[in-house]
């Protein structure tokens, strides 16, 4: 309507049908026919008394409304069957021309799914108080490295933290996305910030959320341990909703184009190198002005948002992992290759194992019933002996040692048998038992007799409990005292004399 009441405007300061066409940028055709209009019409003269939309109702309501096709589709079905799994707008129109072989062609189509959707559409624009959120996720794009250690190439991962109150971004590189380099990045960001926001917005990975609800999603737990530890809240996205956390979206995508493209061609050997690089490019990336706002992303976050995070704590957050794992029946819980103790009276229960790089915390039903300091070498068993039911404690003061310094008490022969005992049975416990057995056999014997009777197992080479005390025996008649030494003298005692020979007669 605006360029037929400009013809009518040029019309009437007498211009020709040429170079009303011309300054219009119409054709000479349409701007007789417009003047024809109004002349038939009676407003070629009054035509500014009149608005726009019934001008236009008087200009073209002769014309020909346009032929709705009676074979559209139904809008409100194709949404539906659209919104069914594996289901492709390809082939709904396939099925739609099967029906209607006279349809709309597939652009056609396309266009009026894509009108229903916009007409259904309303955006809401989300406000983001200062200090109040941190949104996070990993960016798509990876960093390749060839790892010298190991002779590989890898792929460092790209943490991505936000603040979108001032667009203030942290970024850190890891091997992996799992739930150590999850937490680190996070501890990281917030240093990087010098505070800590009240509410995180993750998305739904498994390092952040264990199952997924709409309203009630169930955290995991290393990661809502950590924010318990800074005072957070956690809130995260809703699965297939990334306008939740539409700020760190949008900052994956400029840290993508602004960042990670400039080291394409880069080559790297250490992720140290990597973090390096991506703090140069960081810090020049902050300082890049806003195209529509005024200042940059470091002023902003001075000026408006430092301030607004909560302190850090004192000390640094501890990374703690959670295990779902089960007491043995010899009450120890298996973890990382060693064994760790736990009271015998919860052998076989499930439990909750909480490690973290200094200590084991065991739990049952959610009460702590053993710690230990975490074990990386030595004696893969870790044992307490409150935790060991009594007839166990007595089994468990057996050790070498132990009985090392029980024949040092009874010479050296006793300290060269126990010696070679350990030596040729190779299974501690069944030394252990032969150990027990000759302490036991040896009795009230004197610390000589045990000596002597160790000389002989070694000079047999015999080294078991029971030819210990055999030995033992033999050492013993060999010092009993001749008979004659102590024997009674009396009259009516008849010696040897007496039945040799066979010719005595009583």
């Amino acid at each position: 309507m605006g360029k037929a009441k400009e013809i009518l405007r040029l019309h009437r300061l007498g211009l020709s049908y040429r170079d009303i066409a011309g300054s219009t940028g119409c054709g000479k055709t349409v701007v007789g026919e417009t003047i024809r209009r109004a002349k038939e019409v009676g407003i070629l003269d009054d035509w500014e008394q009149r608005l726009e939309t019934e001008l236009e109702l008087l200009l073209y309501a002769q014309d020909t409304p346009p032929r709705v096709s009676t074979d559209e589709p139904d809008i409100s079905l194709v949404l539906v069957e659209l919104a069914r799994p594996n289901m492709t707008r390809q082939l709904l129109w396939e099925e739609y021309r099967i029906a209607h072989p006279g349809g709309l062609m597939y652009s056609q189509f396309c266009d009026r799914i894509r009108q229903a959707l916009k007409a259904d559409r309303i955006d809401y624009h989300k406000p983001h108080p200062a200090g109040q959120e941190c949104e996070v996720d990993w960016a798509g794009t990876t960093i390749p490295y060839f790892d010298m250690d190991n002779r590989c190439f890898r792929e460092a991962h790209i943490f991505v933290a936000v603040l979108p109150a001032s667009n203030y971004p942290f970024l850190y590189a890891y091997e992996n996305e799992q739930q150590e380099s999850f937490v680190d990045g996070h501890i990281r960001a917030f240093e990087c910030f010098g505070g800590t926001p009240r509410i995180l917005i993750p998305d739904c990975v498994k390092t952040a959320v264990t199952k997924t609800d709409r309203f009630d999603p169930l955290l995991n737990k290393s990661y809502r341990e950590m924010a318990a530890y800074y005072d957070i809240t956690i809130v995260p996205a809703r699965p297939r909703k990334p306008k939740d956390k539409n700020m760190v979206e949008n900052a994956v995508g400029n840290i993508s184009r602004r960042i990670l493209a400039r080291m394409r061609d880069m080559r790297f050997t250490r992720l140290e190198q990597i973090n390096q690089t991506l703090a140069v490019l960081l810090a020049e990336f902050r300082e890049e002005p806003f195209q529509k706002l005024p200042g940059c992303r470091r002023s902003t976050f001075e000026q408006i948002e430092k301030s607004a995070l909560k302190p850090l704590p004192n000390s640094r957050y501890e990374l703690a992992l959670f295990h779902e794992l089960k007491i043995g029946t010899d009450y120890h819980v298996p973890f990382e290759g060693f064994c760790y103790s736990v009271p015998f009276e919860h052998r076989g229960k499930p439990c909750t194992v909480r490690s973290t790089p200094t200590t084991i915390e065991i739990f049952v039903t959610g009460e702590r019933i053993s710690v230990h300091q975490r074990r990386r070498d030595g004696e893969r068993y870790v044992t307490r002996l409150e935790h060991m039911p009594e007839q166990h404690k007595v089994v468990s003061v057996w050790n070498k040692e132990a009985f090392l310094d029980w024949a040092a008490n009874h010479g050296d022969h006793t300290v060269a048998f126990v010696g070679e005992v350990f030596r040729t049975i190779p299974h501690s416990i069944a030394a252990y038992r032969v150990c027990m057995g000759v302490a036991k056999r040896a009795g009230t014997a004197t610390a000589e007799e045990v000596d002597k009777a160790c000389a002989l197992a070694l000079d047999s080479r015999q080294f078991t409990s029971r030819y210990f005390e055999l030995a033992l025996a033999r050492v013993r008649m060999e010092v009993v005292p001749p008979s004659g030494e102590n024997s009674v003298v009396h009259s009516n005692i008849r010696g040897a004399k007496a039945f040799s020979g066979g010719n005595h007669h009583a």
